[in-house]
């Protein structure tokens, strides 16, 4: 089984406060995962500059955009689309990388990444996550606002 941390980092722009969720998978930063998956493809594109150009999304649409939609997709017992790393410029929806979340019976499913903005780039990750520990993880980030 892979193993998933959240963490969260607190961070100021332009005098201004937002925490952002960090993700790591097996010890390593998702935005450096990503990045060495999109160099190839990038630099084919003639733009090696893009790859990686994700930040972690705020503690707001982290909720929104993860949380939310992977406890749908756990009562609902389906697959759904996430999304776990959006644009550096703060909108998230610009530039963004998306991902299937999958509940099972004893795991979590990571499956078919994808940036909506470069349709050809295959990632080709897949990851499986201990379910107990995959929630243990989620609430503490879940229940990061609530105290």
């Amino acid at each position: 089984m892979d193993s998933i941390k959240f963490y969260l980092n607190d961070y100021e722009i332009e005098g201004e406060s937002f925490t952002e969720v960090v993700v790591a998978i097996n010890g390593e930063p998702l935005l450096e995962l990503i990045r060495r998956c999109e160099q190839s493809f990038a630099a084919k594109d003639g733009q090696a500059s893009i790859a990686g150009s994700y930040a972690y999304l705020n503690l707001i649409d982290f909720e929104e955009l993860f949380l939310r939609v992977a406890l749908e997709a756990d009562l609902a017992q389906d697959e759904r689309d996430v999304v776990l790393l959006g644009c550096p410029c703060g909108i998230w929806s610009c530039w963004y990388l998306a991902l299937k979340i999958k509940f099972e019976a004893n795991a979590v499913k990571f499956s078919d990444f994808a940036n909506p903005r470069r349709r050809d780039w295959r990632y080709g990750l897949e990851f499986k996550f201990d379910r107990a520990s995959f929630v243990g993880e989620i609430s503490k980030i879940a229940s990061f606002n609530k105290l």
